[in-house]
């Protein structure tokens, strides 16, 4: 049986579980591989951390240019995260004609054309699953499963700490701030969760998705990217009462309307209540696609986590192993378009999506309120569908929430504005989007 040398540099949390699952899985993987995934040496700068998986001493340096250096290791497993130094072990592995799997996101989606373009050029697969989605094979269904469609949309929760606070406290009601340091003592969310909770993790993630989908590179500062810090257990619990659930949701859409490009955004967004993607809880991920052919279809499972995330590894790490052992690479383009048709596709503004919107105001209780709310939103084109007003509380000041039906974002705010600035409005207004999936 052919063996095929891999080194591994990063073992922490995903980098034991690709070691476990190999060692577990052995036997059923080289039945499916027809070879043997040998591990040739591994590079961690904490070679003496606590693993689920024993690594024997004559497999470990702390230096992981050792590796890339080794001309018998034809595959390179980038685990180490960070965009600098995995930036430079990548790149050069290209270069010295490896091929790589990595799960570092936040490395592709800023300098994925850099990356890919090396890759071409040396003829080199890379692998990057792991990705988006942690164990969901989303990537590869894109490339494959869907390579028939026009993608028209997707819709993804994608990331798992900020569907874990938003479960909790539309199970629970509590704040946002509360249910944060719970996340972190049980492990869901990290000691910094900045990245988790402003939305910047789903942003890398759907800028990869983007591309494979649409054919189009993209811009990390062309995602408008809102987080779920500013999301209150009062706009849940009203947005319950119209049916619906609050997510942050991962949105590109190809549009239809004699517009050319495409919209994509990551914000708290409405889903309707029974919804599959509405009944995705905790901290699984989803991936709602929809084909021209195909037309809706979820993809769903857990989205991180050491065996799911090493699952995608693996399987990105087997699909090399067959192009090696007959003599091919890059069968699948690795960004489903053949590189000569990546384009750049325009990105519509924010302001200028058509969406519905839920918008709650605090005003004060007296007649004619609504009356005056409704006559500015009617000025702008924006058209009431339903209203919850409630009764009066302590010191005069009530909540009056409103449904629209679909509106352009920049008609929206501009009403806001001149809402905002009536003396009856006490403080600022609020906004969620809605999608109707």
């Amino acid at each position: 049986m052919n063996t095929i040398n891999v080194g591994i540099i990063g073992v922490a949390t995903v980098g034991s579980g690709v070691m476990k699952l190999l060692n577990d899985n052995m036997e059923v993987i080289e039945k499916r591989l027809g070879a043997r995934l040998h591990i040739k040496q591994v590079a961690d700068k904490e070679p003496d951390r606590e693993r689920v998986i024993k690594i024997p001493d004559s497999l470990m340096t702390t230096d992981p240019w050792e590796i890339i250096q080794d001309e018998s290791v034809p595959i390179v497993v980038e685990l180490i995260g960070g965009t600098t130094v995995a930036k430079e072990l990548i790149l050069e592995a290209i270069d010295r004609g490896k091929h790589v799997v990595t799960a570092n996101k936040a490395l592709l989606a800023l300098y994925g054309e850099e990356i890919f373009s090396a890759a071409a050029k040396r003829g080199v697969d890379i692998g990057f699953e792991a990705s988006v989605g942690g164990g969901i094979p989303i990537l590869r269904a894109i490339r494959e499963g869907y390579v028939a469609n026009r993608i028209l949309s997707i819709y993804g929760i994608i990331n798992g700490t900020s569907n874990y606070i938003l479960t909790k406290m539309t199970e629970e009601g509590r704040r946002f701030d509360e249910v944060l340091k719970a996340a972190q003592k049980k492990g869901y969310a990290e000691a910094d969760p900045t990245l988790d909770i402003n939305g910047g993790d789903a942003a890398h993630k759907l800028a990869i998705a983007v591309t494979l989908s649409f054919g189009t590179g993209i811009r990390l500062e062309d995602i408008y990217t809102e987080g779920i810090g500013n999301i209150t257990p009062l706009d849940i619990n009203f947005a319950d009462e119209f049916g619906y659930k609050i997510k942050l949701l991962a949105v590109a859409k190809a549009r239809n309307d004699g517009i050319e490009g495409i919209e994509v955004r990551v914000h708290p967004t409405l889903v309707e209540k029974g919804t599959p993607l509405a009944n995705v809880s905790g901290v699984y991920n989803a991936i709602y696609i929809v084909g021209d052919a195909l037309g809706p279809n979820m993809l769903y499972g857990m989205g991180a986590g050491m065996m799911p995330t090493a699952s995608a590894v693996v399987g990105d790490l087997v699909e090399i192993a067959r192009n090696i052992i007959y003599k091919t690479s890059r069968v699948v383009p690795p960004r489903s378009y053949q590189d000569s048709y990546i384009t750049r596709l325009p990105i519509i503004p924010i302001t200028h999506i058509v969406t519905r919107y839920y918008i709650r105001f605090q005003v004060v209780d007296k007649p004619g309120v609504l009356g005056q709310i409704a006559g500015i939103l009617g000025k702008y084109n924006i058209s009431i569908a339903s209203v919850i007003q409630k009764e009066r509380k302590i010191g005069g000041d009530v909540p009056v929430v409103i449904m629209t039906h679909e509106a352009r974002e920049s008609d929206l705010i501009r009403s806001l504005e001149e809402i905002d600035r009536l003396p009856v409005i006490k403080g600022r207004s609020v906004f969620i989007r809605i999608e109707d999936i």
